[in-house]
């Protein structure tokens, strides 16, 4: 394989004139070194590239071609006819135009092959990176209850506490639980949807009503830091097919985002737009926005940013990850605008 010419122009112009320097040489010395099929080298030379094309291919057997038959044509080489020199010229032609297509169909099965052996890289990489993420996030809470769950089962310790402070200690594992679930059920989300065995079930509903239950269900949530969650919708009705599980997870997820990143006593604004084929939805936050250098992580598995809750809740990376996956196979498309320290608006457009 061809390594020394890394551009394909440099390629094409060492080729075309070695095929010079070789018609030259062949004009010089005659047939015996025409038979040597030297010409067979540029087109290897040239097809053999890795940014080589059919058509560069092509051109170079086809000029290489041409070039012998002008050379035994100015030698003026004994042929009994012209039938024999266009019959030789043909049986050449040939040669030359299968050697081609041969060496760029290798060269171009090697290429694909090494792209596939990157891309299997890079996921295997993901793969040891998602893992190892994973279990670092899921040894130290599992730390955290083996050690209250020691400390409740000793005696002597034991005696000593008060029912509310048990209360507490068993609140505490509680949490840590549900925080390990929550990352285990997103950690089975993210494997399905990159495994591409996620399925969507479409109904068709009301998305106006669809989108005050879900605000519904998440206003005691918004009550405990003094927040409101207000629709804003030019339309009381909008029907139309999407999954309700699936846009439900992805609205709940912005919203808690919204409500974690946003300080107490102030409003979350969901914004419904119409725009004809398409259907955006806006969730506008107060908060404390999303910092430049950040900005390219928040769609990414396990990346977390430098900003923190505002009450110190929790978060585990795949949120995002997850609900970009979900809008794209919804056919639709996700993104957000954000001024760090006036807050964020994160967007997502289904078709209707």
């Amino acid at each position: 394989m061809i390594t020394f010419l890394p551009r394909q122009e440099h390629a094409l112009l060492v080729s075309y004139s070695l095929l010079l320097l070789i018609g030259f040489i062949d004009y010089l010395t005659g047939y015996e070194v025409s038979s040597a099929l030297l010409y067979l080298f540029p087109i290897y030379l040239l097809a053999s590239h890795q940014k080589a094309t059919k058509l560069s291919a092509i051109m170079i057997a086809l000029a290489s071609s041409i070039s012998w038959l002008l050379v035994d044509i100015l030698t003026e080489h004994p042929h009994s006819s012209f039938l024999v020199l266009g019959w030789n010229t043909l049986v050449r032609a040939s040669i030359f135009f299968v050697v081609a297509i041969l060496v760029y169909r290798i060269t171009l099965e090697n290429r694909i092959i090494e792209a596939n052996n990157q891309q299997l890289l890079k996921l295997n990489n993901e793969k040891n990176k998602f893992i190892g993420i994973a279990a670092h996030d899921i040894r130290s809470p599992l730390g955290n209850i083996y050690n209250l769950t020691t400390l409740l089962l000793d005696k002597q310790y034991n005696s000593n506490l008060s029912e509310d402070k048990k209360e507490e200690f068993l609140s505490m594992i509680r949490s840590i639980c549900s925080g390990c679930l929550e990352l285990l059920n997103n950690m089975l989300d993210i494997t399905q949807i990159e495994s591409g065995t996620l399925k969507l079930s479409k109904t068709e509903s009301d998305y106006v009503n669809f989108i005050h239950t879900v605000i519904a269900a998440n206003k005691p949530l918004a009550e405990q830091k003094g927040q409101q969650i207000i629709l804003e919708s030019s339309v009381e009705e909008l029907r139309f097919s999407f999954d309700r599980t699936y846009i439900n997870q992805v609205l709940t997820n912005l919203l808690t985002n919204a409500m974690k990143y946003s300080h107490a006593n102030c409003n979350i604004r969901v914004i419904l737009q119409n725009d004809g084929p398409l259907l955006r939805t806006e969730v506008v936050d107060e908060g404390i926005g999303i910092q430049e250098q950040d900005q390219e992580k928040i769609f990414k598995p396990f990346e977390k940013t430098q900003n923190r809750p505002t009450a110190g809740e929790s978060s585990n990376g795949l949120g995002l990850a997850i609900v970009k996956k979900i809008i794209e196979a919804h056919d639709g498309k996700i993104g957000f605008t954000s001024e760090y320290g006036k807050g964020s608006t994160f967007y997502f457009t289904l078709p209707q």
